[in-house]
């Protein structure tokens, strides 16, 4: 197989993983806050990456305090905000509506690549990022346009989009020179350690433990281990080995995977869904497929150029 062919099989499990959250989060108690409900499913990932580093006990690279700042940040924005919203928005919205929204994760990782990494942007990066807008639209009005009656749920999943995008464009700009696996140990601890110091200081831990369910708990460990731990390895992986502009590209699948789980959980899929889904999609092949399409252009005629160049 390609040198890179596990790297992508990784991150697409890894939005599967993320696209399963929605189901999972919407199947949780109800007496289990946001907040709470985030914590724990970010507990279970970050002990249990804890107790591997004590059990294996191997040197690992010295942090500096700049590093420690920079990772402390990164698990602000992409754990504890992108997380809470995520958690808050399954209150309001549906999990299809929600990973509609989170595929435009590819034009909004380019535009802020764009912007914080320098990368170019094209033309067409504005019209797939209209386009898909769009289909964003289009679901979270219900196809009500005059009305513009916004879900919060889907707003707040405009903030966890966001935040993701921030979250792994500063981790390859930031921190690429950590290895993977203490990265990643690092920004799920100091993101759980956040989650459970306000969780103290807003919510009822003790009583949230004692409403807990056999099914809750089930749920939380499956979005620890797999939405979690092993969905965050694959990203950053992907992220670093292949570049964020082009593991976001996949994020269009998204949707589909959820469409799927919500129709096998014996869900409703309405119009402006399927609409939605086409629409994202659209753009996201507009906004990535151009500038590749270019490059490969140019390169076929680089070639027919040399070799009719005399001798």
């Amino acid at each position: 197989m390609p040198n890179h062919a596990f790297t992508w099989l990784g991150v697409v499990l890894a939005i599967f993983f993320w696209a399963s959250n929605f189901n999972a989060i919407q199947a949780i108690s109800d007496v289990i806050s946001p907040l709470m409900g985030a914590t724990l499913r970010f507990s279970v990932a970050a002990l249990l990456l804890l107790g591997l580093r004590a059990w294996r006990a191997e040197p690992e690279s010295v942090l500096s305090l700049r590093d420690k700042g920079a990772l402390f940040f990164i698990s602000l924005v992409g754990v504890l905000i992108q997380n809470f919203a995520i958690f808050s928005a399954m209150q309001y919205t549906s999990p299809v509506n929600a990973a509609i929204v989170a595929a435009n994760m590819p034009l909004a990782g380019i535009l802020l690549s764009a912007i914080l990494l320098h990368t170019r942007i094209y033309r067409f990066h504005i019209l797939g990022a209209l386009i898909s807008f769009g289909g964003v639209l289009l679901v979270i009005t219900q196809g009500q346009f005059t009305s513009l009656a916004f879900n919060p749920g889907d707003l707040l999943m405009l903030i966890a989009l966001i935040s993701g995008c921030l979250y792994t464009i500063l981790a390859k700009r930031w921190v690429p020179h950590i290895p993977l696996s203490q990265q990643l140990r690092w920004m799920l601890s100091l993101g759980m350690l956040q989650m459970s110091v306000i969780v103290c200081l807003v919510d009822t831990p003790i009583r949230a433990f004692q409403a807990l369910t056999t099914q809750d708990a089930a749920l939380l460990i499956y979005m620890g281990l797999g939405g979690t731990l092993i969905a965050y390895y694959f990203w950053m992986k992907g992220a670093r080995d292949l570049g964020p502009d082009r593991v976001t590209s996949l994020f269009n699948l998204m949707p589909v995977f959820t469409v799927l789980i919500s129709m096998v959980n014996g869900g409703r899929i309405e119009w402006t869904q399927t609409a939605g889904i086409v629409l994202v999609g659209c753009g996201v092949i507009t906004g990535n497929a151009y500038p590749v399409i270019k490059l490969k252009l140019k390169q076929k005629i680089a070639a027919i150029r040399l070799k009719h160049q005399p001798e």
